[in-house]
Order: C-alpha cells, then structure tokens, then sequence
C-alpha cells in the first residue's frame, strides 16, 4: 500500500469516526442500528472497530466499510485497516464475519434504511468423556 493510500485510509477513519452515528435502538435488547443513506456508522465487532457509510443504487444498498484495530494512544504503528465493499440488494441480507464476531446487514425495500445487527460468536467446545 502506498503512502497516500495509507493517508488517505487514516484520514477516512478519522473523518468516519467524527461523524454522527446511530445509537442501538434500546439499552435492554441487542444493538440493532438503523442508518440512512450517506450517514456514519461507527461500531465493533469483536476487537476491532468498523466506520463506513452505504449509498443507495439500482434497487440496492452499496457499503463501504473499514475495519482496523482500535488506536491506541501509546502504539508508535497502527494496524492497516481493510476496506470492504459490500451490495446488498433491497429487502435481504448480508454478513461480515470477523475472527470474534460478525455484523449482519439488512438493506430496506426501496433502498430507503439499512439495519445493522452486531453478532457476538462464541465457539462451542465440548468437553470429551
């Protein structure tokens, strides 16, 4: 990746993280984020954080996500975030698995609303006998 590139991807998350995001919809139930066109999501999913935006075309939700590691004041070097891009066409979904959870994604009819699930994934070890 070259300097720019990596510039640019920091100033994206910096810029991305500034931005409003949406709140979960209710302190007692699991986060689910409702998020409109053009509008910042800022989450995490497992140790890792994830800001992007989704634009609407063709009947379908376009995301562009990043996910990096979160920064941390004392580290000299930061992780290099990975873009993700992402069409979900209206009225289905769509997940993204990171190595400790997943983020699932529902895009509205008429492109209009995208739902987000954040899924926190245990694995499952059963003791042998």
């Amino acid at each position: 990746m070259t300097t720019s590139a990596k510039l640019a991807s920091v100033v994206l998350l910096s810029v991305l993280a500034l931005l409003p995001g949406k709140a979960p919809a209710a302190a007692g139930q699991a986060a689910t984020y409702h998020v409109a066109p053009l509008k910042g999501i800022t989450l995490t999913v497992g140790s890792k954080r994830a800001v992007g935006y989704y634009t609407t075309a063709d009947h379908a939700c376009h995301l562009t996500l990043m996910l990096a590691d979160p920064y941390q004041g004392t580290e000299k070097t930061l992780s290099e975030p990975v873009r993700v891009n992402l069409s979900v066409r209206e009225g289905t979904s769509a997940s993204i698995d990171a190595l400790e959870g997943s983020l699932d994604f529902r895009c509205a009819a008429g492109a209009t609303a995208m739902t987000i699930q954040p899924v926190q994934r245990t694995a499952y070890n059963a003791v042998a006998k």
